[in-house]
């Protein structure tokens, strides 16, 4: 990742997903899908995202000067955040009214406008770096990772998140439908709530980030997500649930934009692209055991005591990250 310009990883790899992205909507039109077409579609895709998102999360450094690092990443995150809430819609109205084919075919022309948009975008000149050879790279990042005072902790953090933070959405459809007694609908407005949560977290947090220690951001993004999603695990009322996974969107948004603006602060030049990809191993690729963790615990103990662990698991870290990690950075 560091030895290339990123512009050109993005404008690659968004090719690829255009192509891969659309190759699946003209099978799901054409009723050729199946089984294996479907798994190897998603797994190329997953692949080009292994290496889309870690050059997506640098290329705001090269964009903006560091002082803005911390707002420019809500502003991101909030962005990233309304397509959440934005896009369930069209594809909703999009599946009535001319079937799912056509929904995953425009989700492959979707990839077009960003495309044509880096082309347009005026990034740093790229200084190439001596290449130590690939496997000696990946060491050399992983160990930069490993004992950075900071940078270490953050990683975990995210890896908490992901296995205990996120994994709650998984059983949003089962919590809707058991819980709630919601239709597909209902399980959109939840769904909604939570990304509407996010857009505004990280909107007020990109208004504030300067003034603020960001250690004191992440524990009180923490504070708000932990207790938001505690309470809700006890509810059974369907709108003040809406509310609570409002606020625990807020604290989500609160705590990631913060945390991937502290690290891209704090890395070196030399190797941001490597820590970048940990960054994002630690945010999607732990991703699936956060779903495994829940749903076992769900299966044996019930799908609200499950969150409520997860709750109380970042609420931990959260603690343990502010009076661990250092003071100063």
């Amino acid at each position: 990742m560091d030895r290339f310009p990123k512009q050109k990883v993005l404008r690659v790899t968004q090719t690829l997903q255009f192509i891969v992205a659309t190759t699946l909507g003209i099978l799901v039109v054409s009723g050729h899908i199946n089984l294996w077409s479907l798994m190897v579609m998603v797994f190329l895709l997953g692949l080009v995202n292994a290496v889309d998102q870690p050059a997506r999360i640098t290329m705001i450094v090269e964009l903006v000067e560091r002082e803005h690092l911390h707002a420019a990443t809500a502003m991101n995150m909030s962005i990233f955040n309304s397509a959440r809430i934005i896009g369930p819609a069209i594809a909703g109205w999009l599946i009535y009214a001319f079937g799912i084919g056509w929904a995953f075919l425009l989700n492959g022309l979707s990839f077009l406008a960003p495309l044509i948009a880096y082309s347009f975008i005026k990034f740093r000149p790229f200084i190439k770096k001596p290449h130590l050879g690939t496997w000696n790279s990946i060491k050399e990042g992983v160990n930069y990772a490993r004992h950075h005072p900071l940078i270490k902790f953050l990683l975990l953090y995210l890896t908490v998140i992901a296995i205990f933070g996120w994994s709650y959405t998984t059983m949003l459809p089962v919590i809707a439908d058991q819980i709630f007694h919601k239709d597909a609908a209902g399980l959109g407005l939840l769904f909604s709530a939570a990304g509407a949560g996010t857009v505004v977290g990280a909107i007020s947090m990109s208004a504030y980030s300067r003034r603020l220690n960001p250690k004191k951001l992440i524990l009180t993004g923490g504070l708000i997500f932990s207790t938001a999603l505690f309470i809700f695990s006890y509810q059974s009322v369907y709108y003040l649930a809406l509310g609570l996974l409002f606020f625990a969107g807020f604290g989500m948004a609160y705590q990631n934009s913060t945390i991937q603006a502290t690290i891209q602060r704090s890395v070196s030049d030399h190797v941001r692209g490597r820590v970048a990809s940990i960054q994002s191993l630690m945010m999607l690729g732990m991703t699936p055991i956060g779903s495994f963790q829940i749903g076992l615990i769900s299966e044996h103990f019930g799908t609200q005591i499950a969150v409520r662990i997860g709750a109380v698991m970042i609420l931990l870290a959260a603690i343990i990250l502010y009076y661990l990690s250092p003071k100063k950075h």
